[in-house]
């Protein structure tokens, strides 16, 4: 009889252990598949976004079933450039950015814009070193924002190369949304 309880402990333990293993490796399934469809880790590189986000960061960005407002922090690939930009959404389509030099503040369809930059009052810094054509739309007449397009800036404008650089971004380029900051 004692032989029989030991043969069926044992094969409990099989049991569990395969239970184990198979939950295991059905969640490890789940987490690939995840990375691969629908979520990505990212490191943020540089300073454009501080101090919202800081150089080596790490953030999960969504890769479907988001959609994007204004203020919402999105990862887009340029053609032809291999580094990702972290940027935040300023201006959607149909929107009429515009810098006023005398404030140093952009508006959005009239209004002040409501800023998470770190520093107002200044003259972004690729402004000297860029194509002024973007600039100039800028401080003259406004840039509108087109369809399927948006504008971004980053937080830390004097330092950040973006939509007052290279004016507006398609959202056919858009990587993912940051949904998590760790």
């Amino acid at each position: 009889m004692n032989g029989l309880l030991a043969e069926n402990n044992g094969n409990r333990r099989s049991d569990i252990i395969n239970v184990l293993l198979s939950a295991i490796i059905a969640v490890l399934v789940l987490v690939i598949v995840a990375l691969l469809f629908f979520v990505t880790p990212m490191s943020v590189s540089g300073q454009s976004m501080y101090p919202t986000y800081h150089d080596g960061d790490k953030v999960l960005l969504s890769k479907v079933g988001y959609t994007v407002g204004r203020g919402d922090v999105i990862v887009f690939k340029i053609p032809g450039d291999d580094s990702p930009p972290i940027k935040r959404v300023i201006g959607l389509p149909g929107d009429v950015i515009y810098f006023d030099i005398d404030k140093m503040d952009y508006t959005i369809n009239g209004e002040p814009l409501d800023d998470f930059a770190t520093e107002t009052g200044y003259l972004p810094y690729y402004f000297s070193t860029s194509d002024l054509s973007v600039y100039t739309a800028l401080t003259t007449t406004g840039i509108t924002v087109g369809e399927n397009m948006l504008f971004v800036l980053g937080d830390n404008r004097n330092v950040s190369k973006d939509s007052h650089v290279y004016g507006c971004i398609s959202q056919d380029w858009i990587v993912g949304k940051v949904i998590l900051h760790y």
